[in-house]
């Protein structure tokens, strides 16, 4: 396909300009701007950047025109893509259509930490041979990129296969301008996996009060059903709050000890070991009993 993003430069539409280019469309975007780190990472990808608005930008030939959520009904792009009658998407939309079905997303939520967990899943999943799919709102250290397509489904013992995991960095913001709704609610389904790291107002533009913010988060935990999984940081009071009180699938909650996790019992606790240079062992408990990871139930955790 030929395919625009209008608001290319945004870490979230540059990583799927990457993953559109990889999978073998011709991609261009257009910005404002194409600053560091995105701007540089767009062109080495061979996306075809294009400074500023334009409405020439939009041509008759375009097969997709995925529009930002920080651009405006008024945008003279968007106002051209839709009086052509051009197939128009969101990002998160669009990163479901055409890289999350078939795969098993592992979605990562939360007000702060998101990209970090987002890094850590996709390097333990590479590690493990997993071969996993990511998209991270970052440029994290251990990979070439952001976005990666991974494989679409893994061997099993027997020659059998499933689908392979894709790493989703899940927003809470909305996904455009006529879809007003957090993306986080495009990439799951009732059988989704789900981390929730905290809950913390954020967004006033758009969700002006405590209620109105957390109510995105309960909507995401009532979306999963019982054949799905919620990891959920026992920490965070609100996290833990609206899990517990919402969730129809499996919780796994986690902790650090000497954390306070209210009436939670955390399913994962870490315990800080002294730390080595340039690295922060630590203990994992499951249920109360050693993880086994490594000798003595030791983990190598990168912090």
């Amino acid at each position: 396909m030929r395919v625009h993003l209008v608001g290319v430069a945004g870490t979230g539409m540059g990583q799927l300009a990457s993953l559109l280019k990889d999978a073998g469309h011709d991609v261009s975007g257009s910005d404002v701007s194409f600053d560091p780190p995105m701007g540089p990472a767009l062109e080495a990808a061979g996306i075809r950047c294009v400074p500023g608005w334009k409405a020439e930008n939009i041509t008759p030939e375009l097969d997709l025109v995925v529009i930002g959520n920080a651009i405006r009904k008024d945008n003279v792009e968007a106002v051209q893509a839709e009086s052509l009658g051009l197939e128009r998407t969101s990002m998160s939309a669009a990163l479901r259509a055409r890289f999350l079905e078939g795969r098993r997303p592992l979605v990562v939520t939360g007000t702060h930490g998101k990209t970090t967990t987002s890094a850590m899943c996709s390097w333990i999943l590479e590690a493990s041979g997993l071969e996993p799919g990511f998209f991270i709102g970052g440029l994290p250290k251990n990979f070439g990129g952001g976005a990666r397509l991974g494989a679409t489904r893994r061997k099993l013992v027997g020659g059998s296969a499933k689908p392979a995991p894709f790493v989703v960095e899940g927003d809470e913001y909305d996904a455009v301008f006529w879809h007003k709704a957090p993306k986080f609610l495009d990439y799951v389904d009732a059988s989704s996996t789900v981390i929730i790291t905290s809950v913390e107002h954020d967004h006033i533009d758009i969700y002006p009060t405590d209620a109105i913010y957390e109510a995105q988060f309960v909507k995401l935990v009532e979306t999963i059903g019982e054949d799905g999984l919620i990891v959920c940081d026992a920490r965070d009071k609100r996290a833990r709050e609206i899990v517990s009180k919402h969730a129809k699938a499996r919780v796994a909650f986690y902790a650090l000890d000497g954390d306070d996790t209210g009436d939670v019992t955390p399913t994962w606790l870490g315990a800080m070991a002294p730390a080595d240079a340039g690295s922060q062992p630590f203990d994992l408990f499951l249920g109360g009993s050693s993880g086994g990871l490594g000798q003595n139930g030791r983990g190598a955790g990168g912090g």
